[in-house]
């Protein structure tokens, strides 16, 4: 199933989808899970329906969204990069590594690996549209976050798909200015926002101008 189709059996949209650097807010068709999250499980439905077989999640924390992927898509590869270390948003080392230790032992049963690097050291060992879909969730201020998009586009493949989690208002939260800079400076003029708590922004690869 390509995008649009897989799209569509899993969102209705709130928004015309066809407004030039405007998202849809896109609102799942089903109650997947807990409320206020029903959109990044319907995400993973729509991957799975894709036959998305390799994919990137910069950024895992304790592995919530990469169990959301991995069980929607039991044939999916799933790559974990996130460094565990800490940060100005978390600043407890030992909590970083308790963290580490939950998400391999929580991602134990499926076909996961967990690199221990910052998303720009680990970037490089992928080859370009390589990826059926990435899924950025690092750190959330706007020179990291665009530094993300820019390196990790690339890596996925015509028709893959690109995702941020957490396209909201927070502290210090620099992902809706990196979202909204880099979809107009890349002509991305189809795009949406799931309605969530913390939404996800994403796109089909091929609607950007990336090379």
């Amino acid at each position: 199933m390509q995008f649009e189709e897989a799209l569509r059996k899993h969102f209705k949209f709130l928004s015309s989808t066809a407004h030039d650097n405007l998202p849809a807010l896109a609102v799942s068709r089903w109650n997947w899970g807990p409320p206020g999250d029903h959109g990044r499980r319907s995400l993973a439905k729509m991957l799975a329906d894709m036959k998305c077989r390799f994919g990137v999640e910069v950024g895992t924390n304790h592995g919530d969204s990469a169990e959301f992927f991995l069980k929607a898509s039991p044939k999916l590869h799933l790559v974990c990069v996130d460094p565990y270390v800490a940060y100005n948003a978390r600043h407890d080392q030992k909590e970083r590594d308790a963290c580490y230790l939950d998400a391999l032992e929580r991602l134990k049963p499926y076909n996961a690996q967990i690199i221990r690097e910052s998303s720009t050291d680990a970037v490089d060992g992928f080859e370009d549209r390589s990826l059926d879909f990435v899924n950025i969730d690092g750190n959330h201020e706007f020179d990291y976050v665009m530094q993300d998009l820019i390196r990790w586009a690339p890596k996925v493949r015509g028709g893959g798909v690109i995702m941020l989690h957490d396209y909201c208002i927070m502290w210090r939260g620099g992902v809706m200015a990196a979202v909204d800079a880099y979809t107009s400076a890349h002509r991305v003029t189809q795009w949406y926002v799931t309605k969530d708590k913390a939404p996800t922004a994403f796109w089909e690869r091929g609607k950007a101008l990336v090379r």
